[in-house]
C-alpha cells in the first residue's frame, strides 16, 4: 500500500494540466439534489413452493452545491440513504444507513496543482444491529446515531484532470467519535477504553463519473488515509456504481460499497445492492 500512495502521488506529479487552468466561465452557484426511492415486494397465497413474503426498501438523496468563482471551487456534496427489510416472521432489519457529508475548498492556481482545504463528516441515522441466526436470539445492538462518527479535516493539493476525474493528496486530522460503543475508538492492542481517537496522517482521494452509455454513468470513489503512527495500516473506503436511467423516472443500479479498516475487522468489508426504482432530480 506504501508502494501504490507513493505511485499516485508521483503519477501526480506529471499531470500535463489542470481542468482550472481551462475556460471555465460559469459562475455562482449550481445545485443538484436527486430524490430516490426503490422498492422491492414479494407475496405468496396457497403457494405449494415455498418461500416467504418479503418487503424491503431503500430512499435516499443525492445532492451537490457548488459555488464556481475564477479563483475558487467550494464544492459540498451530502449523501442520505436509509432502507429496511421485512421477512414473514421476523422483525424489520435495517440494510441501509448513511449521512455523508463533505465540503471542498479549492483555490485556482492555474497550474499543475490547486490547494484545497476540505471537511466531512460519517454517520448514520438509526441504530444497527448484529443478527443471530439461531432461533430466539435477540439482535445485538452495535451502533446508532454519532455513534460512531467519522470527522476529517484536510488540506493539500488537488488535481481536476476533467469533468470525469479528479483527486487530491494532502495532510488529514482523522476523529472517531463515539458514546456507548467505543470499540472503534479504541486504539488496538491497548487496554484503556477510548470514546473519541484523533489521529494525524496522509490522505489520498480519488473521484470518478463516466458515461457509459446515453443513458448509463459509471461512478466511483476511493478514499485512503494512512495514520502517521501506523503508516501500514492503511483505512481504504471504496465504492462503485453503474446506474441506467431507464425512464425520465424511473431507474436502476448496480453498486459495491468495501471498507478495510485494520483496527475495526482483520477481513475486507463488502456490501453489493442491485436496486430498480424512482429517481427524480428535484433541482
Amino acid at each position: 500500500m506504501k508502494r501504490l500512495l507513493l505511485t499516485v502521488i508521483l503519477t501526480m506529479g506529471f499531470v500535463p494540466e489542470a481542468a482550472f487552468s481551462q475556460a471555465d466561465t460559469t459562475f455562482g452557484w449550481s445545485h443538484a439534489l436527486i430524490a430516490e426511492l426503490h422498492l422491492a415486494q414479494i407475496s405468496f397465497t396457497h403457494w405449494t413452493q415455498g418461500g416467504t413474503n418479503a418487503l424491503s426498501y431503500i430512499a435516499g438523496v443525492n445532492g451537490k452545491s457548488i459555488k464556481n468563482e475564477p479563483l475558487t471551487n467550494w464544492t459540498t456534496t451530502y449523501k442520505l440513504d436509509y432502507g429496511q427489510t421485512k421477512l414473514a416472521g421476523q422483525p424489520v432489519q435495517k440494510t441501509d444507513d448513511e449521512i455523508n457529508i463533505e465540503s471542498i475548498l479549492m483555490y485556482k492556481l492555474g497550474v499543475h496543482v490547486n490547494p484545497y482545504l476540505g471537511a466531512s463528516l460519517l454517520t448514520q441515522f438509526a441504530p444497527g444491529y448484529q443478527y443471530s441466526d439461531s432461533v430466539g436470539v435477540a439482535p445485538v445492538e452495535v451502533s446508532n446515531f454519532f455513534d460512531p462518527a467519522y470527522i476529517k479535516e484536510s488540506g493539500g493539493i488537488g488535481w481536476v484532470l476533467s469533468k470525469a476525474f479528479q483527486t487530491r493528496f494532502g495532510l488529514a486530522l482523522r476523529e472517531i467519535v463515539t458514546n456507548h460503543f467505543p470499540q472503534y475508538a479504541s486504539e488496538p492492542l491497548e487496554n484503556e477504553v477510548k470514546k473519541v481517537r484523533i489521529q494525524g496522517g496522509l490522505e489520498s482521494e480519488s473521484e470518478a463519473e463516466v458515461p457509459i452509455d446515453s443513458n448509463v454513468l459509471f461512478r466511483a470513489r476511493l478514499d485512503l488515509f494512512s495514520p502517521f503512527n501506523t503508516m501500514s495500516r492503511i483505512v481504504v473506503h471504496g465504492e462503485g456504481s453503474i446506474i441506467a436511467k431507464v425512464s425520465k423516472v424511473f431507474s436502476a443500479e448496480l453498486s459495491a460499497l468495501f471498507i478495510n479498516e485494520p483496527d475495526i475487522s482483520p477481513y475486507t468489508q463488502i456490501k453489493e445492492g442491485l436496486a430498480i426504482g424512482i429517481s427524480y432530480a428535484l433541482l
